[in-house]
């Protein structure tokens, strides 16, 4: 009898610039997703394989939570939405603090 094992897609959610693309890389042992200071670097969704004895999981690391200001982040959220609706589970990801996010400049 084969022993269970178990996988799944899991998001990586939150507003921008809150940590998703340096979670995803720290749980991946390696760098998947590029890291900047600046808001809005991830702009597609980007996958990381992360695996244990018995499971695995592909991480979605996604663009920002965010109001769409113009097309691009139109399409940013659209992103989102769709992934959302297709994984199996999703972590969010908060600012440290209230006013972070206001201190980056991010348009939430």
């Amino acid at each position: 009898m084969s022993a269970l094992y178990r996988s799944g897609l899991v998001a990586l959610a939150g507003r921008p610039n809150v940590g998703k693309s340096t979670l995803a890389n720290a749980l991946a042992g390696r760098q998947v997703a590029a890291v900047s200071p600046r808001p809005q670097t991830t702009r597609r969704r980007i996958t990381a394989v992360v695996h244990g004895e018995g499971w695995q999981a592909v991480l979605l690391d996604l663009p920002g939570f965010q109001r769409p200001a113009d097309l691009l982040t139109e399409r940013m959220q659209a992103t989102v939405d769709r992934n959302l609706a297709d994984c199996d589970a999703a972590g969010v990801a908060t600012a440290s603090s209230p006013s972070a996010c206001a201190r980056r400049g991010c348009r939430c």
